[in-house]
């Protein structure tokens, strides 16, 4: 019934601009964080797609209301790419929102023909000491509880949403974006069984999963690696020896570089500043070494050098995950060390579709014997030895000795392990070189999001 109820709403919608404009809108048009990372300079990028009808399109923004603002508006330059996949041709516009201030309120509006298409606005990233934002992940299912939870994150009116991978199921694709992503966090209205109209004025930081990816092969999935036609985040961060490839017949994999140029496959590590918090998202995925020279250095770079009161890592595959679902995904519990001496306070995941929250933690992983590599085994399992704070409780003891895991993956995809909440006993896994009870909380039976706010004060 909800999906039912999405097409008549949006055909209904549709009619509504095919009788006004030439062109038919496909995805209506919002906002995305543009490549700025740290808070020396603002942006944002405002996209839309249409079907293959060229248009001519003006957006202006202006700071507050367009009726109440005595400035003339800003007009944003306007690039497009002409998409052909799946037999079928569309134009992706991006207009880029340059010079704003921060902690400022902007509105934008997009225009053809002498009519405004659409109307909406922002915040630009702010300068103060705290923040308000929501974290999820694995969402992009198409399910209720995926409408549920985007009308309850609408309902907190966070200043960003952080999505820790698996945007889209099940393989990144522009159809799946269509039919799971778009309906649901850029709907007209806000509903329990609809969504809510998020993308308009709430900026996404999207970070990359495994199922965003898994249509890498663009012989059998000509419109897959969606994830860099719709994302638009910072680009501040090298690119990797091992990284997403496009592969397929070498015009197909040249016409996709081309249509996402710069952002492919730049976007799939990056960092921002947001108020008092420094956020870095990686590539988790399995091609990923998370000990990449190149990413360390400039992970290290990164952090050393931020002055936020918090700093905090999203990666999609947990390193540390107390169900049975994933837990051998366990490469990136390779670089604690490293985030440890970088002082992070949090560390965010998704991948296991529930949540988990651990003790303050930190862990060495094993070397082998000359000491010279660590030992990973070849499911993928890391051991080593585990320094669990029980004592922080984050009200009487708040000076926590060591890092907080946070797995919050359960944003609309089927849940994991439903059995497990509040049952420490089924959180238990062997050998003890390999599992300790970091798990202090784990509500794996219902669909959720996470929900920061900080301020100055740090742990």
């Amino acid at each position: 019934m909800p999906q039912l109820l999405n097409k008549a709403i949006s055909f209904s919608f549709l009619l509504i601009i095919q009788a006004t404009f030439s062109q038919r809108l496909l995805v209506t048009p919002y906002i995305q964080p543009g490549n700025v990372s740290t808070l020396a300079q603002e942006e944002k990028v405002v996209i839309w797609q249409t079907d293959s009808v060229p248009g001519k399109y003006i957006v202006e923004y202006v700071q507050g209301s367009f009726t109440d603002s005595g400035s003339k508006p800003s007009v944003a330059k306007i690039s497009s790419k002409t998409l052909a996949l799946n037999k079928r041709t569309t134009i992706l516009y991006r207009a880029q929102l340059n010079k704003l201030r921060f902690d400022k309120t902007y509105s934008y509006r997009v225009r053809s023909g002498g009519k405004t298409l659409v109307e909406n606005s922002f915040a630009s990233r702010s300068k103060l000491p705290a923040s308000r934002f929501v974290v999820l992940g694995d969402c992009g299912h198409g399910t209720k509880e995926q409408a549920a939870i985007a009308f309850q994150v609408h309902q907190q009116k966070p200043q960003f949403v952080l999505v820790t991978g698996d945007v889209v199921y099940t393989r990144g694709l522009e159809s799946e974006y269509h039919k799971n992503f778009f309906p649901y966090y850029n709907a007209s209205t806000p509903s329990n069984i609809v969504g809510a109209p998020l993308l308009g004025s709430i900026p996404f930081y999207l970070g990359v999963g495994n199922h965003d990816v898994a249509g890498a092969n663009l012989d059998k999935f000509p419109d897959g690696l969606a994830y860099f036609y719709y994302s638009d985040v910072p680009r501040n961060a090298p690119v990797p020896a091992l990284t997403v490839e496009a592969t397929g017949d070498e015009a197909h994999v040249k016409l996709f570089k081309e249509n996402t140029s710069p952002r492919f496959p730049a976007m799939s590590n990056f960092s921002f500043d947001y108020g008092n918090v420094h956020i870095v998202c990686l590539d988790a995925n399995h091609y990923a070494n998370p000990l990449d020279p190149a990413l360390t250095t400039w992970l290290s770079e990164d952090l050393k050098t931020s002055k936020a009161d918090w700093k905090i890592v999203a990666y999609h595959h947990p390193g540390f995950n107390a169900s049975k679902a994933h837990y051998d995904d366990q490469q990136m519990r390779l670089l604690a060390p490293l985030l440890e001496e970088l002082n992070v306070n949090i560390v965010f995941s998704g991948h296991v579709h529930n949540y988990q929250r651990s003790v303050p933690l930190k862990f060495a992983p094993k070397k082998n014997e000359a000491g010279t590599h660590y030992v990973v085994s070849d499911e993928g399992r890391i051991d080593g030895t585990f320094t669990l704070d029980n004592q922080f409780d984050g009200s009487t003891n708040t000076k926590a000795n060591g890092i907080i895991y946070i797995v919050t993956g359960a944003g609309g995809a089927p849940l994991y392990d439903k059995t497990f909440t509040n049952n420490p006993e089924l959180w238990k896994h062997d050998p003890p070189e390999n599992w300790a009870p970091f798990t202090k909380k784990m509500i794996s039976d219902i669909h959720s999001y996470t929900i920061i706010e900080t301020t100055s004060a740090k742990f």
